[in-house]
């Protein structure tokens, strides 16, 4: 699913069980719609608000989360 970045944030100070850094954010969709999103450090460096790319849905400490992945 095609999906553009909206807002941002990098955390840096989580609670024990997180690695840090990480980024969590805010997606539109094409039709409008928004959703939360979790971002891998590696795409860190990258993150601006517009910035177009997928969702995909991976396994996360103790659940399936919706992970952003640049284009």
């Amino acid at each position: 699913m095609k999906v553009r970045l909206v807002a941002y944030s990098i955390i840096h100070v989580a609670p024990p069980s997180y690695q840090t850094p990480y980024g969590v954010g805010m997606v539109e969709d094409e039709k409008g719609e928004r959703s939360l999103v979790r971002i891998k450090p590696d795409y860190l460096s990258v993150l601006k608000t517009g910035l177009e790319g997928e969702i995909r849905k991976e396994p996360a400490e103790s659940e399936e989360l919706n992970f952003f992945y640049p284009k």
